[in-house]
């Protein structure tokens, strides 16, 4: 993928989010101008989000070991400018808090299964077990977080 085609994809994405984020906050704020006020309140969270995602790029393509994808130096990144203490983290935090996790998640997985369905040849040659594996990957991950959900319910009271 080239900068160019990656520019175009965020910008889709990030207009994809904003949109969530409009509806989702229509859908439990009274009125017009709050679901406005949330779609504009998300555009400086936004674009954090892409500045830390072109770090993260332009990192990735700067060190001369390529043994990591770019997602590890996003995510690293990611995590140094919002630790207590950076200089600006708090208003970082603060913008980024306001972007729906529902909007960011939403153009992601849609493109994800897109992904998936491109090689649904390879899908099939798997056969029924994958159906399975996915099952108890899903039924797993979902009984995980419930049981940590409930030990630090439990631990707080």
């Amino acid at each position: 993928m080239n900068y160019r085609q990656m520019a175009t994809f965020l910008v889709i994405c990030g207009a994809q989010i904003l949109v969530g984020n409009w509806v989702g906050a229509k859908g439990y704020m009274n009125g017009a101008g709050a679901a406005a006020a949330a779609f504009l309140g998300a555009v400086p969270g936004l674009l954090v989000l892409f500045a830390i995602i072109a770090g993260g790029v332009l990192i990735a393509h700067l060190i001369p070991w390529k043994g990591l994808p770019s997602v590890a130096y996003i995510v690293t990144l990611g995590c140094i400018v919002t630790v207590p203490g950076f200089p600006g983290a708090e208003q970082l935090t603060a913008w980024v808090s306001k972007v729906s996790f529902i909007g960011l998640c939403t153009p992601i997985l849609a493109y994800a299964g897109l992904a998936v369905g491109k090689d649904i040849g390879v899908l099939k040659s798997q056969g029924w077990k994958i159906v399975v594996v996915g099952l108890v990957v899903f039924v797993g991950t979902f009984m995980g977080s419930a049981l940590i959900a409930e030990l630090v319910l439990r631990m707080m009271h």
